[in-house]
């Protein structure tokens, strides 16, 4: 079939026309992009191992804990003081085991004890206890002046306190110590400690006396 030249102009104009006109319609699907294409392409997820050398992944800061509530101090009490021990019921006792002055007769046992260990007897048990009273009734006597009438023969024999009216009161025997004189069995003498008030008031404790017996066919008997 022949065309006519005079036609393929009007013809090619007529097909672009047509094209044209299609591309204006809505709703055609000839150039629709896909959803796949429309969609921005993903990026891809990096883990932690891929985070580059040298570089630590920061961690999520924690939350600050709440401040912890600090317990008020209240002053305790101030502890009471116990009680001194009294004298009576616990006579204090020096290093050397004798009890400290102004004990009173609480604390002639303890320095009995410690007497007899600095003045250890080499007398029987028997003349030791019987000196030692008899060297007590002596020595009352002669710093009270009552009972000097039971030896006469001491009292008015001259030496010191012999008939003298210096006498003391409130007078206690507070430990008392006897030995031989010389390892002799016939002579002793007894040490003493004692206590009393002379006529001026002086009160003296832990006085010291020393008194001389011999053995008669009586029995002791004190000497000067």
């Amino acid at each position: 079939m022949s065309c006519n030249p005079f036609l393929l102009p009007a013809l090619g104009a007529a097909v672009l026309l047509v094209t044209g006109l299609a591309l204006l319609v809505p709703g055609t699907s000839a150039f629709r992009p896909s959803p796949a294409a429309a969609a921005p392409p993903a990026l891809p997820s990096r883990s932690p191992e891929a985070v580059a050398p040298g570089v630590a992944a920061t961690a999520p800061a924690a939350a600050p804990s709440p401040p912890v509530p600090v317990p008020a101090v209240v002053p305790s009490a101030p502890a009471a003081a116990s009680p001194a021990p009294s004298a009576a019921a616990s006579p204090e006792v020096m290093l050397s085991g004798i009890a400290a002055a102004g004990d009173g007769p609480a604390g002639d046992p303890a320095l009995q004890a410690a007497f007899s260990r600095q003045h250890p007897s080499d007398l029987t048990a028997a003349d030791a206890e019987q000196l030692g009273a008899l060297a007590g009734q002596v020595w009352l006597a002669e710093t009270t002046g009552a009972g000097r009438e039971r030896w006469p023969a001491y009292f008015t024999a001259p030496g010191p306190g012999a008939g003298r009216p210096y006498l003391y009161s409130d007078v206690r025997i507070q430990a008392v110590a006897a030995r031989t004189v010389a390892g002799a069995a016939d002579r002793a003498r007894v040490d003493l400690l004692w206590v009393g008030t002379s006529p001026t008031g002086s009160y003296g404790d832990q006085r010291p006396a020393t008194l001389t017996f011999v053995r008669t066919a009586a029995g002791w008997e004190p000497v000067r």
